[in-house]
């Protein structure tokens, strides 16, 4: 009996940092079918193929619903109630069409607390060979980097003279100059390596799926929402899907893996019976599997930022200062790929300890040269900015339905500022920034400090205004917690199956039991690669089993 048209031997749900991974490695294999869906449109098209190139090409795409989910985190009192933006990539690509292009893995130490939380194989060690598997960095190869794999890890193509000078500042506050924050130590400032290829933003749907969009074994759906995992005797055997000739469903004989990431794969968990028993019951979801972790352990990395003017107009803005050399940026770019498009804004940072004693930094330092309240603006006025990342909170939020229909946002609950280890650490964080800033290397460069202003010096001010400002680093995970059985929190074990459902996985940054110490985008597209390796290790037991 030939199969159905509709029919396939798995279905990946997501076609972003982790979910491009899975499709490519799964459809290797010429004697499987495989669908990739996903909810956003296509960026092989015009005008989507020509912003999604761009470095810089996320301001034209974050702004539209079409390319963005536009979630929202609800603050609670510690952060006087307000409504937090978390955007998150709708497309090809996911997030990694519309971020800054950061190629950051985390601390060594993260990797090895998976493993001691009871998720064997998860240690640094083994998620090293995957990071490596599909790595071609520019600037070297060792034991941590290598050569030949699909995504690009290069300096930036013409660093903004703003940058070079803030990583010499943070070397004159007494920082230690680092220019592999992915090798031997994390601590230290210097310049970011980023996923460009020649001064072209790499999206993993342009580094995974693009050379592999005419197997003939791969369908691709775009503009498609999935809306519902279909089960059958504890099993997931199909989806129901939305798209543009209306609703259908197609069938997985082996698996589905959700790689929809921190909001979206609880959501489709939830939406098809899979969660929080109660939550499920009161919108009148017929309850397949209580799994009360699901949504549950929601965690980000809590950002506030100091920023300065910038007289000089090396800053990136739209004025009349920067009016000749705007007008001669696309000529720029398009003949050596150099100049303000190649730019990511993000060029360089740092990790640094602000306790001592401490076994790895607990702040990140983003250096933005312009200044961003939103990732939706244009900047009008010169200045630069430091963003100040928490990189390990303390406290735990969670996220959940507010009906059973799919096209309803969930309601997202951070609790951010809530413990106040949280709060003293950005404290720390915001007084070694301005230390930073005001050394003499930005001192030709350096106007007035914008944010949050000589006025503000106190502990106590400085905690006001980090209450007031904090924002996010855009990195949400970890509501499908990896974990043992014995963990009532857990919702997949550490090949990321789905306790309790056969022929269901979940890949993305969602699985992550605690945040990574860094940029999410290449911790995601390495649990994509071991899921993948995953899911091909189970068919092969399953057909050695038969012989």
């Amino acid at each position: 009996m030939q199969p159905s048209s509709n029919d396939f031997d798995y279905i990946v749900v997501g076609a972003g940092a982790a979910g491009s991974v899975v499709a490519s490695r799964l459809s290797a294999n010429p004697d499987v079918r495989v669908a990739l869906i996903e909810a956003g449109p296509s960026d092989l098209g015009f005008p989507l193929n020509v912003k999604t190139t761009l470095p810089i090409g996320n301001i034209f795409l974050l702004p539209h619903a079409r390319t963005n989910w536009q979630y929202s985190f609800e603050g609670g009192e510690a952060v006087n109630r307000r409504t937090i933006p978390c955007p998150r990539g709708k497309l090809f690509g996911g997030c990694t069409s519309v971020n800054g292009s950061v190629y950051i893995r985390g601390h060594r130490l993260d990797y090895d607390e998976w493993e001691a939380m009871g998720n064997p194989g998860w240690s640094y060690r083994h998620v090293l060979e995957a990071f490596r598997r599909h790595e071609n960095r520019h600037s070297g190869l060792s034991a941590y980097h290598a050569g030949g794999g699909e995504l690009d890890v290069s300096q930036p193509q013409s660093p903004n003279a703003l940058s070079h000078a803030f990583v010499k500042a943070a070397i004159e506050a007494g920082h230690g100059h680092n220019d592999d924050f992915n090798g031997a130590e994390q601590d230290g400032y210097g310049l970011y390596e980023l996923n460009q290829r020649r001064g072209v933003r790499l999206s993993n749907s342009r580094a995974f799926l693009h050379p592999v969009m005419q197997r003939p074994n791969l369908r691709v759906f775009a503009d498609t929402l999935v809306e519902k995992i279909e089960l059958r005797n504890g099993r997931a055997v199909g989806v129901s899907m939305l798209g543009k000739k209306g609703r259908r469903s197609l069938g997985a004989t082996q698996e589905i893996v959700l790689c929809g990431g921190a909001v979206n794969s609880p959501q489709l968990l939830m939406l098809s019976g899979i969660g929080p028993e109660n939550n499920l019951r009161r919108l009148g979801i017929d309850v397949k599997l209580a799994l009360p972790g699901v949504g549950q352990n929601l965690q980000d990395h809590p950002t506030v930022y100091v920023s300065h003017g910038n007289p000089s107009a090396e800053s990136y803005a739209l004025s009349m200062k920067s009016a000749a050399r705007i007008a001669l940026s696309p000529l720029q770019y398009a003949a050596s790929r150099t100049g303000m498009l190649s730019s990511n804004a993000a060029e360089a940072g740092g990790f640094v300890r602000t306790l001592a004693g401490i076994d790895r930094p607990d702040v990140q330092m983003t250096f933005l040269v312009g200044l961003k309240g939103s990732a939706r603006v244009i900047p009008r006025t010169h200045g630069y900015m430091v963003l100040v990342q928490l990189l390990r909170p303390k406290a735990r939020g969670h996220l959940e339905l507010v009906s059973a229909r799919p096209t309803d946002k969930p309601r997202m609950l951070p609790r951010f500022m809530e413990h106040p280890d949280d709060v003293a650490t950005l404290v720390r964080g915001v007084r070694e920034a301005r230390t930073i800033l005001s050394a003499e290397a930005l001192a030709a460069f350096r106007g007035d400090e914008i944010e949050p202003g000589i006025s503000v010096s106190s502990d106590a001010q400085i905690e006001a205004f980090v209450r007031q400002q904090v924002g996010t680093a855009y990195h949400p995970v970890g509501t499908c917690k990896m974990g043992p059985a014995s963990d009532p929190t857990a919702v997949v074990d550490a090949e990321l199956r789905v306790h309790g459902i056969k022929g269901l996985r979940v890949a993305d940054a969602s699985i992550m039991p605690n945040i990574v110490g860094g940029n999410t985008s290449a911790p995601s597209a390495m649990i994509g690669e071991r899921a993948a390796a995953f899911v091909i290790e189970s068919s092969e037991r399953a057909r050695a089993e038969l012989v």
